[in-house]
């Protein structure tokens, strides 16, 4: 019998799990299956579950995108008619 904290967790791994792979598709221009089978393969190769897997791709994505978000303020800033 599964305990509600055991759903939970499995829930919230779904949804990690389902944000890596939208990122993967709109960065890597990946299909679902494609992305899915990267985490998959990603988490077997690095002996991980496939919840850190996501992890590292969420993170490295908002890390990238705080980058390019800086970056861009900048230059829109910099710019003075």
């Amino acid at each position: 019998m599964y305990t509600y904290e055991d759903i939970r967790k499995l829930v919230e791994e779904i949804r990690m799990v389902n944000r890596a792979k939208l990122i993967l598709i709109k960065m890597r221009g990946m299909t679902e299956g494609e992305a899915h089978r990267y985490i998959v393969r990603s988490a077997m190769d690095a002996c991980v579950k496939k919840r850190d897997v996501a992890a590292d791709i969420i993170a490295y994505h908002e890390k990238y995108e705080e980058k390019r978000g800086k970056a861009t303020h900048a230059a829109r800033d910099s710019y003075r008619p």
